[in-house]
C-alpha cells in the first residue's frame, strides 16, 4: 500500500507541475515570440531505497529544468514600420532590466524615454557591439533583412536614408539554450558579454510579428488529461485506504 500511495502523490505533484507549466503557456498566449514552456520528458521516477531494506517508495525527479518549444509562431502582417519577425531560427540580443543579457523573439520594438530602442516587455534591443541602440529623431523606419537600420531624418526629403545601426542577431546554433527564472532565453550558465559574438545569421522581415508559438488548443486538451491524472490518482488513494483497511480486519482476531 506504501508504494501504491506514494506513487499517487507523486504522480499527483507531476500533474500540479504541469498544470503550472499549462497555466504559464495560456497566459502568454498573447505575447509576441513567446516561447512555450515544456515539460514532456523531464520527468523520471526513482526508488528511495535504504541499506539492507527493500524499496518501498517511488520519487518523482526533475532531469532537466528550462526547457522551451523552438517552434516557428505564426507571421502576422502588421504593416507597423517599428514591428520586426524573424524568419526561422534565431534571437534578438537584449539587455533586461537587471541588466543581464538575454535572447528574445520579441520584435514589438518602440523607443523609450531615453531614445533608445527597446521592445515590448521594455528591454533594451542591442547592437552587434552589444550596447544600447540609440535612435535619433526620424520621420520613417527601415529594418533590412539582415538587420541593418536606416533612417529617414526628421525635416529631410522623401526617400532620404541614412544608416543608423544594426541590430544584434543570433542564430543559437551551437548553443546550449535554457529559459531562465525570468522567462529570457539564455545559454546554459549564462552570457559572458566580452566573450559572446552575434553571429548576424538571421533573416528578419519588417512590418511583421510572430506570435507566441503556444497552441491555445492544444493547452486545453492537456488540462483536461491534466485533470483526469489528479481525479485517477485520486481515486487510487482512496482504494489504497480501502484495501488497507480490509488487510487489517482480515488479521482482527475473531471475537467470542
Amino acid at each position: 500500500m506504501d508504494k501504491l500511495i506514494h506513487t499517487a502523490l507523486n504522480s499527483l505533484h507531476s500533474a500540479r507541475v504541469r498544470q503550472n507549466v499549462s497555466s504559464q503557456n495560456l497566459s502568454n498566449a498573447q505575447v509576441p515570440g513567446f516561447r512555450g514552456d515544456e515539460v514532456g520528458g523531464r520527468f523520471g521516477s526513482i526508488f528511495l531505497e535504504s541499506d539492507m531494506t527493500l524499496g518501498s517508495r517511488v520519487f518523482t525527479k526533475k532531469s532537466e529544468p528550462g526547457l522551451f518549444s523552438d517552434v516557428q509562431g505564426e507571421m502576422r502582417q502588421t504593416g507597423e514600420q517599428t514591428d520586426v519577425a524573424i524568419t526561422g531560427k534565431g534571437y534578438f540580443l537584449i539587455e533586461g532590466k537587471s541588466g543581464e543579457l538575454g535572447m528574445s523573439r520579441r520584435g514589438d520594438f518602440t523607443i523609450g524615454l531615453d531614445k533608445t530602442l527597446r521592445n515590448g516587455a521594455n528591454e533594451v534591443v542591442l547592437d552587434t557591439s552589444l550596447t544600447p541602440i540609440d535612435m535619433p529623431p526620424f520621420k520613417k523606419l527601415f529594418v533590412s533583412e539582415v538587420g541593418q537600420i536606416y533612417i529617414q531624418p526628421a525635416g529631410t526629403p522623401q526617400g532620404t536614408r541614412v544608416l543608423v545601426n544594426q541590430l544584434a542577431l543570433t542564430s543559437g546554433d551551437e548553443i546550449d539554450l535554457e529559459k531562465d527564472v525570468d522567462g529570457t532565453i539564455r545559454p546554459k550558465g549564462g552570457f559572458i558579454r566580452e566573450e559572446f559574438n552575434a553571429d548576424q545569421n538571421v533573416r528578419l522581415k519588417q512590418g511583421y510579428l510572430e506570435t507566441s508559438n503556444v497552441s491555445v488548443f492544444d493547452e486545453l486538451i492537456n488540462n483536461t488529461e491534466i485533470q483526469k491524472q489528479y481525479q485517477l490518482n485520486v481515486k487510487l488513494i482512496a482504494l489504497a485506504k480501502e484495501m488497507d483497511e480490509a488487510s487489517t480486519s482480515l488479521m482482527r482476531l475473531p471475537q467470542n
